[in-house]
């Protein structure tokens, strides 16, 4: 920071990193040339520091040699009381001359990036770097900035300016600092990105002391790299974020936002994330759509805990309903998906979303078309619109157009089809692609180089399910060597009281039921834990009503007079949050246990384990006779 020296006149302004300052065409000596009075100088705190004129150390330093009204023109080498040597003002004026010329060269109106005079500039400056002060290399590159030409010239001095900056950074305060990055950071058709580093780097221990505008170049700046390096201690940047967020534009918190999305972080201040989410409320309808998307972004990969998260985060969907005509498919898209991880799911919102999408499918990237169709099959959404989502989709995907964008990104597309059946919607050119041996071995190869890895597994939920849903379907299906290596990937063992303690909330879950439903049939009849289909990720309870052999529970489906069970146990993670109604994976589930000829009985973890042991009894033995009873199974 700058400190204000009081004289009687005029005020002369002092920097720790330069010889000079200019102040009303007068150049004045500055703190580095006096080093016994730097502590005297640079004196802490917000404000500026006024010196009383009888202990100013200007006072004998500064004589009618060194100040003038219009501009220093020549000046000798002083020798200071204490033995320090003044710099030659000679060359400080020659300097002065260059940049003088060059800049006033590059406003001219009629500027010609290409010329020789600005070629003949550009070598002089490029001899005199080391003459350049901090501000004036910042607004050197500046006005680089605002002429996007490129020629080897402007990339020659770019460069040399680049190495001259990270030279002279360890002298700069983070003004400065920050401020030469960022001007190189606008300079974005060169690659000069060694002083960003640096300073990405150097500052990373100050950031709780940056003001809001240099929070957010940081910010910007640090995204490029698309991570937050080691040094970083990422709460330091959302503490002063928090505090300072009441200074920030909206514009300018979206850019915030996306810095951490690039960089693959979620805020873990939940308090920030609901402060962040209360500006966009606010300021959604005036805003440009960038920033409402970018924001969305990161409330969606911040809120992955369903139970710790911005409360705040819950009102999005219903605030912003209204909206959405006004946005783009991009957009919309982060609208549905920012409450997926924690089981929120708005329908008026989705149905509004599925009509705009509809008339603009041919416009919507596949990965966006596939999250909308993940929202509709997981909230169990019906409607109209819904049902017209599923038949464009197939027109839209099977179209020529559509075909290099579902072969670069197979696992998008897989996950749509499987999205389809999850939500009871087969549709056949689709599964024909996706189950197309050539496609099959493109998506192994993807989930094998990436990190998403359940592309094997979508890929076994639609051979199976077309078993069970669709035995007239004659298309491509898996080979049977691939369908039982991706049921042996995604296989867990079942979870036994004899083999451990160290259960899932879901599995602890399934053994209470499974110990109830034991105590009700006695001995004779036990129940057991069994995967009844190969994609099938959590095993079912089965048992028998006629007291045949425990190895005779798992049948083929068809006409069979046995009576089979299947009780599921409906976790948490199966219903949406606010809703006691199955979500779509569960669903899909009950559907296909039932096609397969078991009486199916869900009992949610929200009537079972609040109950006594009796009362847990009570219930699943009463549900048990209710299915005894159904005819219309």
């Amino acid at each position: 920071m700058d400190h204000v020296i009081k004289k009687i006149l005029p005020q002369i302004l002092v920097t720790h990193q330069k010889y000079f300052r200019s102040l009303g065409g007068c150049y004045y000596l500055s703190s580095k040339t006096v080093l016994s009075n730097m502590a005297l100088l640079l004196k802490s705190g917000d404000k500026e520091d006024c010196i009383p004129e009888n202990n100013d150390p200007f006072r004998l330093l500064l004589d009618s040699n060194l100040i003038h009204k219009k501009s220093i023109t020549k000046c000798h080498s002083l020798t200071l009381h204490n033995g320090s040597i003044l710099p030659n003002m000679e060359h400080f004026s020659k300097n002065k001359s260059h940049y003088e010329e060059l800049i006033e060269w590059i406003d001219k109106p009629d500027f010609d990036i290409k010329s020789e005079k600005f070629k003949t500039l550009i070598s002089g400056m490029l001899e005199n770097l080391h003459l350049i002060s901090g501000e004036h290399l910042v607004n050197i590159i500046n006005r680089l900035c605002l002429n996007g030409e490129k020629t080897k010239q402007v990339e020659c001095l770019v460069a040399k300016l680049d190495q001259k900056c990270c030279e002279n950074s360890r002298k700069w305060d983070k003004s400065i600092y920050i401020a030469a990055a960022w001007s190189f950071f606008q300079l974005k058709s060169y690659s000069a990105f060694n002083l960003q580093k640096k300073m990405v780097m150097d500052l990373a221990g100050v950031v709780k002391q940056m003001s809001s505008q240099e929070l957010i170049m940081y910010l910007v700046i640090l995204k490029q790299f698309r991570r937050f390096p080691r040094k970083i201690n990422k709460a330091d940047i959302e503490i002063r974020l928090n505090e300072v967020l009441d200074n920030v534009s909206i514009e300018d918190l979206g850019l915030a936002c996306l810095a951490f999305f690039e960089c693959n972080e979620a805020v873990q201040n939940t308090e920030l994330v609901g402060r962040l989410v209360e500006r966009l409320l606010i300021d959604a309808n005036s805003t440009d759509e960038k920033t409402v998307g970018s924001m969305l972004k990161l409330f969606r990969r911040s809120s992955t805990d369903s139970g710790n998260f911005a409360k705040q985060v819950l009102d999005i969907q219903p605030r912003l309903c209204d909206l959405v005509h006004r946005w783009n498919p991009k957009v919309l898209i982060q609208l549905i998906a920012v409450g997926s991880n924690i089981l929120f799911f708005h329908h008026a919102t989705i149905e509004r979303v599925a009509r705009k999408i509809l008339t603009c499918l041919n416009e919507a990237r596949l990965k966006d078309l596939e999250r909308l169709a993940m929202a509709i099959a997981i909230s169990c959404h019906q409607s109209p619109s819904g049902n017209s989502f599923w038949d464009g989709l197939e027109k839209e995907l099977t179209t020529v157009e559509r075909q290099n964008e579902i072969y670069q990104y197979p696992n998008a597309f897989i996950s749509l089809v499987s999205y389809a059946i999850i939500a009871n919607r087969y549709l056949e050119q689709l599964l024909r692609i996706a189950l197309n041996p050539d496609f099959v071995e493109i998506a192994k190869n993807f989930s094998d180089q990436s990190s998403y890895n359940s592309t094997k597994r979508e890929l076994l939920l639609v051979n199976c399910s077309l078993n069970i849903e669709m035995p007239g379907y004659d298309g491509p299906r898996l080979c049977t060597n691939d369908a039982q290596t991706f049921e042996k990937l995604y296989r867990k063992p079942i979870p036994s009281v004899e083999k451990g303690n160290n259960f899932t909330n879901h599995e602890a879950f399934l053994l209470l039921l499974l110990d109830t439903v034991r105590k009700i049939l006695g001995e004779k009849n036990s129940a057991s834990l069994v995967y009844l289909q190969p994609h099938f990720v959590t095993p079912d309870i089965v048992f028998k009503m006629d007291g045949h052999d425990e190895k005779n529970t798992v049948m083929s489906y068809g006409n069979c007079k046995v009576q089979r069970f299947a009780l599921i146990g409906g976790s948490r993670n199966m219903y949406s949050r606010f809703s006691d109604h199955p979500m779509g994976p569960l669903s899909m589930k009950i559907r296909q246990i039932e096609t397969m000829g078991y009486r199916v009985i869900v009992i949610p973890w929200f009537e079972f384990l609040k109950r006594s042991k009796s009362d847990r009894l009570a219930l699943i033995s009463h549900r048990i006779r209710l299915k005894i009873n159904d005819r219309k199974i």
